[in-house]
């Protein structure tokens, strides 16, 4: 009779076990599908690539980037600035800020962009920016840069700076 007392009180158990593994799990799998809203009021900007890091002349250098935000007012102003790590080359640092096309976003905006600089010169026949080459004097150089980004949205907000990897513009 004890022995069979027992096992009853071991299928109970077995059972309320299995019961609560189960709502745990149910309990996990909804906190990892479940995704709540993660975009900001400041816009957040990501770098993405580039589409390589030695450029002769004339060459096409496409920056891709990333940004969302939580209101979709992204349509301001990115800024770009070219940083040389050559002291004669310095003198082309500086920022510069492009506006940002209006593509009517929505709220909760993931978009993509592409940042494109002609070097030295428009090579496309499409216009667009254009960077100039490092010279010191009457000598051009090879000059190792990088370039951060960062943007504005309509009320102002301003995001992170992204750096892209570092990118030597060949004198040729």
């Amino acid at each position: 009779m004890k022995s069979r007392l027992l096992l009853f009180k071991f299928e109970i158990n077995y059972k309320e076990m299995k019961l609560k593994l189960f709502a745990i799990f149910l309990i996990m799998f909804g906190l990892v599908t479940c995704s709540k809203d993660t975009y900001d009021t400041k816009p957040t900007l990501k770098f993405e690539s580039v589409n390589a890091t030695v450029f002769p002349q004339p060459s096409v250098i496409i920056f891709k980037l990333q940004c969302t935000d939580k209101e979709g007012d992204v349509v301001d102003t990115i800024w770009v600035k070219r940083v040389s790590k050559l002291e004669p080359c310095m003198y082309l640092d500086s920022a510069i800020g492009f506006p940002i096309p209006d593509f009517n976003p929505s709220k909760n905006v993931k978009a993509d962009f592409d940042f494109t600089y002609n070097y030295p010169v428009d090579v496309t026949g499409n216009g667009g920016a254009t960077m100039p080459g490092c010279t010191n004097g009457s000598a051009s150089l090879t000059d190792t840069c990088y370039f951060e980004f960062w943007m504005h949205d309509q009320a102002q907000h301003v995001s992170d700076t992204v750096q892209s990897p570092e990118i030597v513009l060949l004198n040729q």
